[in-house]
């Protein structure tokens, strides 16, 4: 069972996703899951992907409906009690997940 569902939405990111899915590897003390939502990338950023980081899970768009679509099909998917949104550009720091899980558990009406 996942403590965080990540879902990242992703145009044509391969400048950026590789760093990304890369600083979500480092985090610690959270289970978790990465979903990725391909809104029709034509950059090769998601065969990148799903080579270097074969443990995400993949969704693929058929055509770039937006960030909104994108993250409401990722939510779906989700399999956490708790989501992030993350942005493909976003590199987070190793405690990242695990603050935020422990900040929602402090406050619970967050």
């Amino acid at each position: 069972m996942y403590d965080v569902s990540v879902v990242i939405p992703n145009y044509n990111g391969i400048k950026y996703l590789e760093h990304c899915l890369e600083a979500l590897e480092n985090q610690r003390e959270v289970a978790f899951e990465t979903i990725i939502v391909d809104n029709c990338s034509q950059d090769g950023s998601a065969s990148l992907a799903k080579e270097k980081f074969p443990q995400c899970c993949y969704l693929s768009l058929d055509q770039n409906y937006g960030f909104c679509r994108a993250v409401n099909e990722g939510i779906k998917k989700a399999a956490a009690p708790f989501v992030v949104l993350l942005n493909n550009d976003t590199e987070v720091k190793e405690d990242f997940l695990e603050e935020m899980t422990a900040a929602i558990r402090r406050h619970k009406k967050a």
